[in-house]
């Protein structure tokens, strides 16, 4: 199965174990448990820099290529999608 290519346009429901990251980010993600697009979007940078060997070039690289200027995340916690 080839990998997708994480750009802005990737929908929410995209599984995070079939876009191409970085090996580092993607091993951080699955071991928390983040399996979708969707909900990294909704991570704040501080519960990113959180996650177990994920640090600020990291969080920098998923926020360029997912298009995430904010650093609260897209929704942050509590917050319904409009």
């Amino acid at each position: 199965m080839s990998e997708i290519e994480p750009t802005p346009e990737l929908p929410d429901n995209t599984p995070t174990r079939e876009v191409q990251f970085p090996t580092r980010i993607k091993n951080a993600l699955f071991a928390a448990g983040l399996k979708t697009v969707g909900e990294v979007r909704e991570m704040s940078d501080e519960a990113l820099l959180r996650l177990p060997d994920f640090g600020k070039t990291s969080v920098a690289h998923l926020r360029e290529t997912l298009g995430l200027p904010s650093t609260d995340g897209v929704r942050p916690s509590g917050k319904k999608p409009t």
